[in-house]
């Protein structure tokens, strides 16, 4: 053994690449070393003879040895157990410790590498990474590390069990299914991210559905399921949309379709002559309160070419080459009368929310239709929500079933809305044809369980604003020091600079005025126009609060401001994109939590401004506040809170009918927002309904030169973009100098 630990040595200092890898070499070297030249030095002292006689060379050579077969046989087994031995004891007190040495450096290399991947946000690639390196690890130790950095164990289970299971996360392709046995699965590792899973029986309809945790699954016979639908579990549940967060219901199971209602689906209510059946259509057509006759509502339902149909369509029929798109410009009374010729439902808005349970947000949004030019064929962009339904989000806007006052709801938002109606509730008149209106249904399991009060009214909180008055100045003052922050160091770090077609942006971190974190903010500069650069600052949506990722470079909604030769600072503001926190709704509220995240706001826009301050490539005497929607309705305390903001656009924005504490209360601080302000709003905003909401924000708004703009033939809380930016950018160049 010791001879073979030599030859290695001087082999491995002559060979370096001969290493300890190569195990074919190794074993060459082990034989030679601990088998053959044993045997010579063996040899050398007893000799065997041709005729079966052991010589030793100081013995005389004529001595009769014992019988040659026998000896023979001896020596065999003698060098076997000697082999046996020698190479037992290299590979235990030779190779074993340098081998546990390298396993564990592979281990600690494999776990740094996969922890790295996780800092960097790729929970994915870390999860794929960590199954790789997995088999490698024996330490069990190293390996629970492993896991525990890179996933969740989640049980899954399945009525009829024994199904087949594979999982791939929401992100990936089609190529990164992964196999992970069959139900009931106990303990499985799952990457750290939402996750689709497939699950196969013979028999059974195959689902596809997303997971998030322990959960159980439904697998349907093959022709116990009506086509074209999937099963969505029934439970107990809350309905967390924002202004409806005080609505719970308890829901059996049913079947959801799986797509949205298409054009060619829609088409066969037609041929069948469905406009002309008026058992097909509700008993009550109310238009402003007052009811009409269904001869009468049926004269409104007209297309393009004067003939009964959708608005989108002409004499009868849809755009050539749109069969497989979702059917829009419908009215909810049009989406009811289909509903009960293919004896089906409009889904309650309980229903709707636990069917696309839009928590899932997040994963769904970047692979659904807010593209602002049309719908697309239902099913190919691949947003699936928990219950395995397609295009819950964008493509087209559902009719629901229940009112709310005389208007009927409308959820998930549509091809021409921002994002954030995924989540955020609409509501239209029922006779309402708008492009982007559409629906799909529901088949209820169990009628006799269904809860007549699922398709009940929604009524909303309310709020009073004309009997309501702002806090005295006094008051207000103490309001206001709440807000301030010590002007400490910045501590800037560019981060990146990019370019994109129309813009470079530059990635800014800097010290945020609060509990040691650091503030990022986003810098737009147009291309083509030279410095000093007109500056807006922009207050994002409520889609903000729902993305984990930053905002996209390349397609923005503020990107019209930008393209006018404007700069544009977009800091992201605390429980927004990747700083998430606590804050999950855009809807204010009476928690300490709320009021934290208020102060927390102003303070990112005041240091975020004091960053831009120590550029010489802005005008900072020609700053512009722009707040969309959730960022037009927190304008108030953001604007009245810095003086270095001049002028005001609020889009989409009005006074939130929730109350919250007072020292955050948006309506105490209109009077103190003194600089010229321009809100652009709809007529039929849910959230901020005109009379209610926009009108005694516009009263007590104290600017002098103020003004407001109703984009009438809107629909929805997001008026038109082009609209938008056609007001905006003329309002601006009244406050701003002419650019270079």
């Amino acid at each position: 053994m010791v001879s073979g630990w030599i030859i290695i040595q001087v082999v491995e200092t002559i060979f370096p690449a001969f290493g300890f890898g190569n195990v074919v070499l190794r074993l060459v070297v082990i034989t030679l070393a601990i088998g053959f030249i044993p045997a010579l030095i063996f040899a050398w002292i007893f000799e065997l003879t041709d005729d079966g006689l052991v010589r030793d060379k100081d013995i005389d050579r004529n001595q009769p040895g014992p019988p040659s077969k026998g000896r023979k046989l001896d020596f065999i087994i003698i060098g076997l157990l000697i082999l046996a031995l020698s190479y037992f004891t290299f590979d235990k007190f030779v190779l074993d410790p340098r081998r546990d040495e390298l396993e564990m450096t592979n281990a600690i290399e494999g776990l740094a590498e996969v922890s790295d991947l996780m800092n960097n946000g790729q929970k994915a690639e870390a999860f794929s990474r960590a199954r790789q390196l997995a088999p490698d690890f024996k330490d069990k130790a190293l390996l629970d590390d492993l896991w525990m950095t890179v996933s969740q164990t989640v049980n899954l289970t399945s009525d009829p069990a024994n199904a087949h299971v594979w999982m791939r996360p929401y992100s990936s392709s089609e190529e990164d299914w992964q196999y992970l046995g069959r139900t009931p699965l106990e303990g499985v590792h799952m990457p750290q991210v939402r996750r689709r899973l497939r699950m196969e029986l013979k028999g059974h309809r195959t689902i596809y559905v997303v997971n998030r945790g322990d959960w159980m699954y439904q697998l349907d016979p093959v022709d116990s399921i009506p086509e074209g639908m999937v099963r969505v579990l029934g439970g107990d549940f809350d309905v967390f949309m924002p202004g409806l967060e005080h609505l719970s219901m308890n829901l059996s199971d049913y079947f959801v379709d799986e797509t949205e209602v298409t054009n060619r689906q829609f088409k066969q209510f037609i041929d069948a002559g469905g406009y002309n059946n008026s058992d097909y259509w509700p008993n009550k057509f109310l238009v402003n309160g007052h009811e009409i006759s269904f001869e009468e509502a049926i004269q409104k339902l007209q297309d393009q070419s004067g003939r009964t149909g959708p608005s989108t369509w002409s004499v009868g029929t849809y755009p050539e080459g749109l069969a497989d798109h979702p059917v829009g410009g419908v009215s909810w009374y049009e989406a009811a009368a289909y509903a009960k010729f293919v004896g089906k439902q409009l889904p309650s808005i309980y229903h709707w929310y636990w069917a696309a349970l839009p928590s899932v947000r997040d994963f769904v949004l970047p692979y659904s239709n807010f593209n602002g030019r049309g719908t697309v064929e239902v099913g190919t962009l691949n947003g699936i929500s928990r219950s395995g339904a397609l295009d819950m989000a964008g493509n087209v806007r559902e009719w629901v079933g229940n009112r709310t006052g005389e208007e009927r709801f409308l959820l998930g938002g549509g091809w021409s809305d921002p994002e954030y109606m995924y989540v955020d509730v609409n509501s239209q008149p029922p006779f309402d044809r708008n492009t982007v209106n559409g629906f799909r249904l529901i088949s209820i399991l169990d009628e006799e369980n269904l809860q007549k009060n699922a398709y009940g009214p929604i009524v909303r909180p309310n709020r009073n604003y004309e009997l309501e008055q702002p806090v005295t100045d006094e008051i207000f003052d103490v309001y206001r020091r709440q807000y301030a922050y010590d002007a400490t160091p910045l501590n800037v770090d560019i981060v990146s600079s990019k370019e994109y077609e129309g813009w470079i942006v530059e990635e800014i971190e800097l010290d945020a005025a609060y509990g040691g974190e650091r503030l990022t903010v986003f810098l737009y500069i147009p291309k083509g126009v030279k410095a000093p650069y007109q500056p807006v600052v922009y207050f994002p949506g409520s889609s903000a609060i729902y993305r984990r990722d930053n905002p996209s470079h390349e397609k923005f909604v503020g990107s019209f401001l930008i393209k006018s030769g404007r700069a544009l600072l977009y800091p992201v503001y605390k429980g927004t994109h990747s700083r998430a926190s606590s804050l999950n709704s855009d809807i204010q509220n009476k928690t300490i939590d709320y009021r934290e995240h208020v102060i927390q706001w102003s303070k990112d826009l005041g240091r975020s401004l004091d960053y831009l301050e120590t550029r010489s490539d802005i005008k900072m005497d020609q700053l512009i506040y722009v707040g969309v929607s959730w960022g037009g309705a927190i304008a108030p305390i953001m604007i009245a809170m810095e003086p270095r903001i001049k002028a005001s656009v609020l889009i989409s924005g009005g006074l939130v009918l929730q109350p919250t504490q007072p020292e955050v209360d948006p309506f105490n601080f209109l009077p103190h927002v003194r600089n010229p302000t321009l809100m652009i709003n709809t007529p039929n905003d849910y959230f901020f309904p005109l009379i209610k909401s926009q009108k005694p924000f516009f009263r007590f708004l104290g600017a002098a030169n103020k003004e407001r703009i109703l984009l009438e033939g809107s629909h929805g809380h997001a008026p038109p973009i082009n609209l938008v930016a056609r007001e905006v950018l003329d309002w601006l160049d009244r406050y701003q100098t002419p650019k270079q």
